[in-house]
């Protein structure tokens, strides 16, 4: 066990430092989510249910839309996979919630119910 922290704390130390390159506001106070594609930076506000592209260079938004919720639903998280935007969103039951697809330009392409 001595060996593997050792070995362990050894590579870590070798590890370059991380430096943050370059930071920006937040076009929202209330962001819940981050995504990244094509140079693009996708912003999900919880409290305005919008989505934000931002300008990965300057933070500058470049286009934004409301998130089609049901009910009191909230945006939770935003994540990308095969050419499209999921936006996570729940009642705050913990009970229930609707994953949102849309294309990376708004364009709304359905939702699918996830039970917990």
């Amino acid at each position: 066990m001595k060996l593997i922290c050792i070995l362990l704390l050894s590579f870590v130390a070798v590890l370059p430092a991380q430096q943050i390159i370059r930071s920006f506001d937040a076009p929202d106070s209330g962001i819940s989510g981050l995504a990244y594609y094509d140079n693009s930076l996708y912003a999900v506000g919880a409290n305005s249910k919008t989505v934000y592209v931002l300008d990965e260079m300057s933070g500058s938004v470049n286009n934004s839309w409301t998130v089609s919720t049901t009910g009191t639903e909230t945006p939770t998280g935003i994540g990308y996979a095969g050419n499209l935007l999921y936006v996570g969103a729940d009642d705050g039951s913990g009970n229930s919630g609707h994953v949102y697809k849309y294309t990376t330009s708004g364009s709304y392409q359905g939702s699918s119910d996830v039970l917990c």
